[in-house]
């Protein structure tokens, strides 16, 4: 009944293999992208990174240096702001399409979807995402890692609950608790590869593939 009004939204992929899909949002950030892409190389991880057009402008080599480390590129706004979302359908066509347009004219690449700033689904966004055929991609696991970081229990608790096909959120800007979050991710690595699973980018055919996936 709700995505009647709100419009359909992904929040995991079902695969037969066991596999996580990593994503990072509100990047590319100057530093801290740098080092995650630097951290996932190392464990031979793959993720998708929900860029933020206003952002990529400023940090555009390390937005390339993403895309060069086979990583998947998602739409996460033109400019991160909350506003637009009280506006109507075409205004919000408009709003998306930009940063999409801006994103893979800058980076060459095929954004797999749309992330709306903080989850937020109206029925106008909704209305305007079926239009353009362009899928909303949320996540059914998460972290508040730019609130507290990623402390070890938080990890070490999470990783028994997860399922093949999870969509994790976290973030790419970390300023704050630093150190937190980047041994929390590499624990998150390490843990969930031990149990079996492996990480993978968010497949770029979502576009032409999304009456085939679960919604919510």
């Amino acid at each position: 009944m709700i995505d009647k009004i709100l419009g359909s939204c992904i929040r995991s992929i079902p695969s037969k293999e066991k596999v996580l899909y990593l994503t990072f949002d509100d990047g590319p950030h100057e530093h801290c992208t740098t080092k995650v892409l630097n951290l996932l190389a190392q464990h031979r991880a793959q993720a998708t990174f929900f860029l933020v057009a206003a952002a990529l402008q400023k940090h555009l080599a390390v937005g390339r240096s993403i895309v060069s480390h086979g990583h998947h590129i998602g739409n996460h706004s033109l400019d991160h702001k909350y506003h637009h979302f009280f506006l109507n359908d075409r205004f919000l066509m408009k709003w998306v399409r930009s940063a999409q347009d801006v994103i893979e004219q800058s980076l060459q690449v095929q954004t797999i979807g749309f992330r709306s700033p903080l989850g937020i689904r109206t029925p106008h966004l909704g209305i305007a995402l079926r239009k353009l055929k362009y899928p909303l991609i949320h996540w059914n696991q998460r972290f508040f890692d730019t609130q507290r970081g990623l402390p070890r229990k938080a990890i070490e608790n999470r990783v028994s609950h997860f399922r093949s096909g999870d969509i994790l959120l976290l973030h790419d800007t970390h300023t704050k608790h630093h150190q937190s979050f980047f041994e929390g991710l590499e624990l998150l690595l390490i843990n969930a590869q031990q149990a079996g699973f492996s990480f993978k980018a968010i497949p770029n055919n979502l576009v032409n593939n999304t009456d085939k996936l679960p919604i919510s």
